[in-house]
């Protein structure tokens, strides 16, 4: 059985990459991609594809194109969750030749300790990324009985 675990990278604002016994697992796929930005991360790894209805539920993105833009390239992977383990397998997108038939099986405490550090960083790096493009606070609006306005603007004849 092999070990999971993940770091985190400024690329792209922030990217996870997924280690499968300390590599890269770009590396071990040999797909020449990297990490998974955080903007397509929700609540687990995320869907193929990653927006719509017609998602299989199993299938995840596990690595990105480094512009981090999933429809330029990505591999992805079915995710197979039992109670003690869960196993990555029929690799996808742009794996090297030999990775299709790649089998790897993690500790289910491995995945779900890794998938909640993923979302709880993807979480905070959106809320950073609201907070830095919300508008300043000027303080409450000020009504408009306070203004001292006693008449609207003239008429124009």
């Amino acid at each position: 059985m092999s070990a999971l675990a993940y770091r985190s990278s400024p690329h792209n604002g922030l990217s996870f990459d997924l280690l499968v016994d300390g590599v890269a697992l770009g590396e071990v796929l040999g797909d020449g991609n990297e990490g998974i930005p955080y903007w397509i991360v929700e609540d687990d790894l995320p869907y193929w594809p990653p927006h719509g209805t017609s998602r299989d539920p199993d299938y995840r993105i596990v690595t990105v194109c480094s512009c981090g833009e999933y429809g330029c390239g990505h591999s992805r992977c079915r995710v197979i969750r039992a109670a003690e383990t869960v196993t990555l397998c029929d690799f996808d997108g742009d794996i090297g030749s030999d990775a299709a038939d790649r089998v790897f099986s993690f500790p289910r405490s491995d995945y779900d300790r890794v998938v909640s550090g993923i979302v709880a960083e993807a979480r905070q790096q959106k809320q950073k990324e609201g907070e830095a493009n919300a508008a300043p606070s000027r303080g409450p609006a000020t009504q408009l009985g306070n203004l001292g306005v006693t008449e609207g603007p003239p008429s124009v004849s």
